[in-house]
């Protein structure tokens, strides 16, 4: 102990601070402890008083002031959400398992007994949080690529934190991963009976398999069944074991090919068949009552939709489908423009029978690929050629660009809506990447169904949130109090209860459409989407301007105003402020597409619904890939992103059949699928909207030649695409005034 005081203190010599800035003289980070040492002295010649809260707790661990961190984590801990509570405490055992002699030994039996501690809910979300969502790998090459970028030998205040922040992450989970791990793992199978060794042979010959949890305590009573239908192997364990900690039996049924069973991975394409048969395979189980009820999120959401393709079974009484895709609607692809996240989630879930994280969470690999397609200007379909790796399942899409046989035999089409007359809950969020596809059901199901039993639940939630739980913040906003539900471990399972045992419907589920207002700390229930409604803002693009904006007027007008994009020039990019990240900020791009600024609303006013588009344009190509993005520019002057559509012009009609535009003919594209939200608006507040040609590393370019937008390159863009909006193209907001009620 005194060598390594001595160590600490010669480096603190180098580390003297000067103001906001440290002396920092990087070591081999190899030698873990010469890095230990290093960062050791840092913290301990960080001001202190600067900081509180999780903070604090790091720097005094870093620094090896372990009986300051246990004082300050007791102070803290009992003033956090629960989220953070799993953290803090993961955080208090290490601290004291780093006073003892034997720091592995100690933590081990600390962390074992407050996992025995806790009920089956507490240690549930435990593993969601610690070993689902396990950052560790990605925490140790967090800080080995920072500290690798640091090259000057003086270190702001900011860096300073920010290193000992990053050191802390990789310090405390790299050297506790794998206790917390077991403790958690072991103590499950002390709970539950844990069957993860079932084949269920499909009538085709194929296989699935199948994990079956029940609680010890309730084995041996009949029980309706809660099924998770998903290709993601190994990762719905805790859904299966929650639902047998509800009183349900909880099954996971993973995609043939996947987990035990053999075969090739065919992901979206068998669930039309497969979970049918796997309901069926439930219902005839002595555990069974023969009532299933199915949940789960994004593939698992689809994967209920597609056990209703052909027929429903007599078993399933009731599905949750949460931020679920539409196969053809919203993945891989969004009102038919092919978006290039998908390329890596192919090789995610096909590598291998479970989940191939390596890949995944290579994000050089990723960003390299996307980067090298967009700058040497090959074709979309040789995405594979440049990685150089097949894909298989990513040439099979580049088939079918628009929504034809290949992806409506996977859910249900049309008429096929009609038998479906079970009780539905469709949970999405206004910020999922999903929502379209979530509300396509939604949509297709009442349009074919008079006054199906489906209810839709929707709040200012992400594709994780929305099937989990909001946290205080979303993307830099601050949520309202009542939009902080926990979806997962209570909302699903009331709705369970409700339709598997009799009990009272969910409490905020008082009409088919519920939806929170940001901004009101309210929810609304209205009887449909339709409903959300009751008046409409309109305004008209016109080339009046002002600085950097043109105006959106209350009527149409003579006005043409022109967007240049010359597909050649790979320097820069277009419309890459279309995703909604952060919520609200200080400034935009303004020398990104054309940009238009009402008036202010003179009284407050709450945007209900999916705002309308109707451009009227000509254009020097037989097509065009636009965007519209809608902001809030608040009176305080910042911009709040309420939603943002992106589509393909030739589909705009028809997302079946392909209708090229006539070059320089004017043409009137209408669009009415933009993301769903609701918020208030107040009096001062302006419109803006930023009308865009979608031109960028993210997604397909679509040059205009009229060829399949696949298979065109950058020698197809010898001509600038010039498109020429009229004043009668038009943007509709859908509102609602609490006066007109």
């Amino acid at each position: 102990m005194k060598k390594t005081f001595l160590i600490v203190f010669l480096i603190l010599i180098h580390l003297t601070s000067f103001g906001q800035e440290f002396n920092f003289k990087k070591v081999q980070a190899s030698n873990a402890k010469a890095l230990a040492n290093q960062m050791q002295a840092l913290a301990a010649s960080y001001p202190l008083k600067e900081l509180s809260g999780l903070d604090l707790i790091k720097v005094q661990i870093v620094s090896g002031k372990y009986d300051d961190a246990i004082a300050t984590i007791e102070k803290e801990i009992k003033d956090k959400p629960k989220t953070e509570q799993i953290y803090i405490n993961l955080y208090h055992q290490y601290a004291k398992a780093k006073l003892t002699p034997n720091f592995p030994v100690a933590f081990k039996e600390l962390y074992k007994s407050y996992v025995t501690k806790a009920d089956d809910f507490q240690v549930l979300n435990l593993d969601d949080t610690l070993i689902a969502r396990d950052g560790t790998d990605y925490f140790i090459s967090d800080f080995e690529r920072t500290y690798e970028n640091i090259t000057a030998e003086t270190i702001s205040n900011e860096t300073a934190q920010n290193l000992i922040h990053k050191y802390f992450l990789k310090k405390v989970y790299e050297s506790t991963r794998d206790l917390f791990f077991q403790a958690i793992q072991q103590d499950h199978k002390r709970r539950y009976i844990i069957n993860d060794s079932i084949i269920v042979p499909m009538k085709d010959g194929a296989e699935v398999s199948v994990v079956v949890v029940e609680r010890k305590e309730t084995i041996k009573a009949k029980k309706p069944a809660i099924l998770i239908a998903s290709i993601y192997a190994g990762t719905n364990e805790t859904g299966a074991m929650l639902s047998a900690s509800k009183g349900y039996v909880g099954v996971i049924a993973n995609t043939r090919g996947k987990r035990l069973s053999r075969g090739e991975i065919k992901p979206l394409e068998y669930e039309n068949m497969d979970v049918y048969e796997v309901i069926d395979w439930i219902s005839k189980q002595p555990w069974s009552n023969q009532k299933v009820g199915m949940y789960g999120g994004s593939y698992n959401g689809f994967t209920q939709w597609a056990s209703m393709k052909h027929k429903v079974h007599p078993a399933l009484k009731t599905i949750v489908p949460m931020v679920a895709i539409a196969p053809g609607i919203d993945y891989p692809m969004e009102n038919n423009v092919l978006h290039n996240y998908s390329y890596s989630w192919n090789f995610y879930v096909t590598n291998n029978k479970f989940l191939d994280f390596k890949a995944s969470q290579d994000f050089n690999r990723w960003n390299t690929l996307k980067n090298k397609w967009y700058t040497s200007g090959v074709a979309f379909n040789k995405l594979d050629s440049l990685d150089g790796h097949v894909n298989k399942l990513w040439n099979t899409y580049m088939e079918h660009p628009s929504y034809d046989n290949f992806w409506k035999k996977m859910i249900p089409y049309k008429q096929e809506f009609v038998k479906i007359n079970i009780p539905i809950l469709t949970i999405t969020g206004y910020y999922d990447d999903s929502q379209i596809g979530a509300l396509y059901y939604y949509d297709q199901h009442t349009k074919y169904v008079k006054n199906p039993n489906h209810y839709v639940l929707v709040g200012p939630y992400d594709h994780w949130t929305a099937q989990t739980q909001p946290q205080e913040f979303l993307r830099n906003y601050k949520l309202d109090k009542t939009a902080l539900i926990d979806i997962r471990y209570d909302l699903v399972y009331q709705w369970f209860d409700y339709i598997l045992k009799g009990k009272e419907k969910p409490n905020i589920l008082k009409d088919k459409v519920n939806f929170q207002v940001m901004g009101t700390n309210t929810w609304m229930h209205k009887p449909s989407l339709s409903a959300m409604t009751n008046d409409t803002l309109t305004f008209h693009l016109s080339d009046a301007k002002t600085d950097d904006f043109y105006a959106l007027k209350s009527k149409s007008n003579a006005s043409k105003i022109s967007l240049t994009v010359d597909f050649k020039d790979r320097e820069s990019m277009t419309n890459t402020g279309y995703y909604p990240w952060p919520l609200e900020k200080e400034s935009i791009n303004l020398k990104d597409g054309l940009l238009f600024k009402s008036e202010s609303l003179e009284e407050d006013v709450i945007i209900n619904g999916s705002f309308l588009g109707n451009l009227e344009f000509t254009i020097n190509k037989k097509d065009v890939d636009y965007s519209v993005i809608l902001y809030q520019l608040t009176p305080e002057g910042n911009y709040f992103h309420l939603s943002y559509y992106i589509g393909r012009a030739s589909y705009a009609h028809d997302r079946e059949h392909r209708q090229l535009l006539t070059p320089n003919k004017k043409v009137q594209v209408s669009f009415n699928n933009s993301k769903l939200i609701s918020k208030k608006l107040q009096k001062g507040s302006r419109m803006v909207a930023v009308v865009n040609v979608n031109k960028n590393n993210n997604a397909q370019l679509n040059y205009g030649t009229g060829k399949e937008v696949n298979e065109e390159n950058i020698k197809d863009a010898e001509v600038p695409l010039k498109i020429i909006f009229s004043g009668n193209s038009s943007i509709s907001l859908p509102v609602w005034y609490s006066q007109k009620e």
